[in-house]
């Protein structure tokens, strides 16, 4: 009778215990885990391979995951509306997040202690990076003309670059340690500017894109094919390939090894909505995209061919990332082994690269 009622309360306990284990939830084919976060939408993830941990921008918190665990260690509170935008330092101690409440806010990665709120911005924060010395961070947005650099030591401002024709952006995106920034607007009214790349043949119409080489000192104009407000915007590892999503559902990649001669390489045609969010893998062979049509999709820079479409989540995709550390982009220790896609429905899916990605 002792055995009978031992036994039960072991199928009770793991009845119990299993719905709540993200591990053992059914997953779909090569995911790794889904993360609920409980909130949502989720417009920013970032990882650390210095720390191994995840950091998940959803409404107005950053959670905090142990990237091999996924168990959520902590939750950075402080923002007081949604969080478009984070990054870790290169050594995993500093967090510098970004929102639409119009500040900057620099973290203690390893205990979640605020360490300084910048205000300066006069418009919603949707990119922010780390240098690669980790000594400065930088931050930009779709409603402010300057781009700012700050001290990591303290926060304090470092630099800002404010020179542009315009102060309305539908974009923004920084390079590998902020050495160059991307930024689309719909509006170019400098006469100046749409007269020479007129004479140049080059058409102004649609969206255009600010290519800005922050250490470099250069300033470069791509006028887009897209029919539609660029909504999204990355750049590879080594800053030689540019990607802009569009409201127009399609997607062009861009060779600007040289800015003042950048080449139209291939229009990504697939996705069924807007263009929400983009991430190149650290090699930059591969381009992961999210739409509001809810999937993610996988393409070969290479060739512009799609070779997977992910389509576990429920709502728009906010953020897709690869999990490979682009502080160590170039070297054996920086292979993607992992992507991460966040979506409005407060989900996010890991995923192993090795079942989704084509062998070489």
């Amino acid at each position: 009778m002792k055995m009978i009622r031992l036994t039960s309360l072991i199928l009770l306990v793991i009845v119990i215990v299993l719905p709540v284990n993200g591990a053992s939830q059914d997953l779909p084919t090569g995911a790794i885990a889904r993360i609920d976060v409980g909130e949502g939408p989720v417009n920013a993830i970032a990882y650390s391979r210095s720390a191994n941990r995840l950091a998940i921008g959803a409404a107005n918190g950053i959670h905090i995951y142990d990237a091999e665990t996924h168990k959520e260690l902590m939750v950075f509170a402080g923002h007081t509306d949604t969080v478009l935008a984070i990054a870790f330092s290169p050594n995993g101690k500093l967090l510098v997040s970004g929102s639409s409440d119009e500040t900057i806010r620099l973290w203690n990665a390893d205990t979640g202690e605020l360490l300084r709120t910048r205000d300066e911005h006069t418009g919603p924060i949707s990119a922010v990076a780390f240098s690669a010395d980790g000594e400065n961070f930088w931050s930009s947005g779709n409603e402010d003309a300057a781009i700012r650099s700050w001290y990591s030591v303290d926060g304090g401002r470092a630099s800002e670059f404010a020179f542009m024709p315009t102060d309305v952006f539908t974009a923004v995106a920084f390079s590998l340690g902020g050495k160059t920034v991307a930024r689309a607007s719909d509006d170019i009214s400098d006469e100046t500017i749409v007269k020479t790349l007129t004479e140049a043949g080059r058409k102004v119409e649609g969206s255009s894109i600010w290519l800005i080489g922050l250490r470099k000192g250069y300033t470069a104009l791509i006028p887009t094919q897209h029919t539609d407000s660029v909504n999204v915007l990355t750049l590879s590892a080594k800053g030689k390939t540019l990607a802009t999503g569009s409201a127009d559902k399609t997607i062009q990649l861009w060779d600007v090894v040289d800015p003042e001669a950048t080449k139209l390489l291939y229009t990504l045609i697939g996705h069924t909505a807007g263009i929400t969010a983009m991430d190149f893998s650290t090699n930059g062979k591969f381009l992961a995209s999210g739409s509001s049509d809810t999937t993610v999709r996988l393409w070969d820079v290479a060739t512009g061919q799609h070779f997977q479409t992910l389509i576990e989540h429920t709502g728009e995709i906010g953020a897709v990332t690869f999990l490979g550390d682009k502080a160590l982009a170039g070297t054996v220790f920086a292979k993607d082994k992992a992507l991460a896609t966040g979506s409005s429905d407060g989900t996010i899916f890991i995923w192993d690269l090795d079942k989704i990605v084509p062998n070489d």
